[in-house]
């Protein structure tokens, strides 16, 4: 069997060295490509996780070991689309697992997993079963071929002097929940009664097991689900972004294309500016095109003109931090920031959110990139069995 990694740095060329292998039958004639956001591997044509894996199934059957993490007794009805991140991922390696493909090529993905998810993928790719490519910027496997790739010279490179230079202080307040309940439908309770403080000037990792409800609680504070009941205030003053507009948080989504509001940056700026109303005549130069356009050129987009679509997705992911760094909110709010980033510019964002903590701000982080948490000065919630606990 083949098992290859491609190593390197963001922009290096490794998914275009991964496509042109598979491409050339090297591996196997027929492969099973799972790209840095699972939802792209999963058909799109099912409207349940019960179908989407009887679409997969070979027949005959394959002898092979099935992959079986994610639970699918409890998620057979959901939409694959509503799943986490982290879930789509287990649910494509289970349709891998059960297909007739006979090479699997990985690009990134893992780095959705938690730490038991992750170990026993990794495990499974290493089981000599079927054709490998990988590629994940935290882990090299041991006795495979490696194909190394040095970086080319491009104009996104991120200038983290300037980066720091362009922040504005804030003066975050605190968000206090309690007796928060919700639940998708046709689906489990995420949140039964769940309670928890986040104080200003304090960086917070969510942690639980994917689909635990780490980007529900997300959403759910920027505005984007409604609860069926809770008390939410912010500053002690009742907090209902999904009814009355988020006032407090700027989010940067697990998968940037899910975020645009154009397609170019310039129109996503404009938009959001719009949405924020009279909020963006009162922060006045902080969100003015100068300064958005200095802040996009230190992420190494080089104009507002930028068409989003265009650049590589790591560049994409960056430029989707361009809003929380803005300091239009408060509040700063990442999902999984770190995927599909290499090792450079996950030491230098954690350098960064720390100096913005610094400066007044409060910063919600969902992250399996224990790495990355560790260089950060954090207080840790934990998300299980319907409730927030701090560790």
């Amino acid at each position: 069997m083949h098992s290859e990694f491609f190593a390197g740095p963001n922009f290096s060329g490794r998914s275009a060295a991964m496509l042109a292998l598979l491409r050339s039958g090297k591996p196997g004639s027929e492969s099973f490509f799972i790209g840095p956001y699972a939802e792209a591997a999963l058909s799109g044509l099912s409207s349940s996780v019960l179908d989407e894996i009887a679409l997969y199934r070979a027949n005959p059957p394959r002898t092979r070991q099935i992959f079986n993490r994610l639970d699918v007794a409890s998620s057979r009805t959901r939409k694959p689309q509503s799943l986490s991140g982290g879930e789509q991922v287990l649910l494509a390696l289970h349709c891998f697992s059960l297909s007739g493909y006979d090479t699997l090529a990985v690009d990134t993905a893992l780095e959705q997993l938690d730490a038991e998810n992750r170990a026993a993928a990794l495990a499974y790719l290493n089981s000599g079963a079927f054709n490998v490519a990988l590629i994940d910027n935290r882990t090299t496997p041991d006795n495979w071929l490696a194909t190394p790739r040095e970086a080319m010279p491009l104009s996104s490179v991120i200038d983290w002097h300037a980066l720091n230079m362009l922040i504005v202080p804030q003066q975050a307040a605190e968000i206090a929940i309690n007796r928060l309940n919700f639940g998708y439908r046709g689906g489990k309770m995420i949140f039964r009664d769940a309670s928890a403080t986040l104080a200003p000037g304090q960086i917070y990792r969510m942690s639980g097991a994917n689909g635990a409800g780490k980007t529900t609680f997300l959403k759910i504070l920027a505005g984007a689900l409604a609860p069926s009941s809770s008390n939410i205030t912010l500053g002690g003053k009742p907090y209902a972004p999904w009814r009355d507009g988020n006032a407090a948080l700027a989010m940067a989504t697990q998968n940037p294309d899910q975020q645009w509001c154009g397609a170019t940056l310039d129109e996503d700026m404009v938009r959001r500016r719009n949405a924020l109303g009279k909020m963006a005549g009162e922060r006045g130069t902080v969100l003015g095109d100068a300064r958005l356009s200095a802040l996009a050129r230190a992420l190494g987009i080089a104009s507002l003109d930028q068409h989003l679509y265009e650049l590589p997705l790591a560049a994409r992911k960056r430029v989707s931090w361009l809003w929380p760094l803005a300091g239009a909110h408060p509040w700063i709010v990442l999902d999984e920031p770190t995927i599909g980033q290499d090792s450079g510019t996950r030491e230098n964002l954690a350098g960064l959110l720390a100096r913005m903590c610094g400066e007044g701000y409060g910063i919600i982080l969902v992250t399996h990139d224990d790495a990355f948490a560790a260089t950060l000065p954090h207080r840790v919630l934990r998300i299980e069995n319907g409730t927030i606990s701090p560790l």
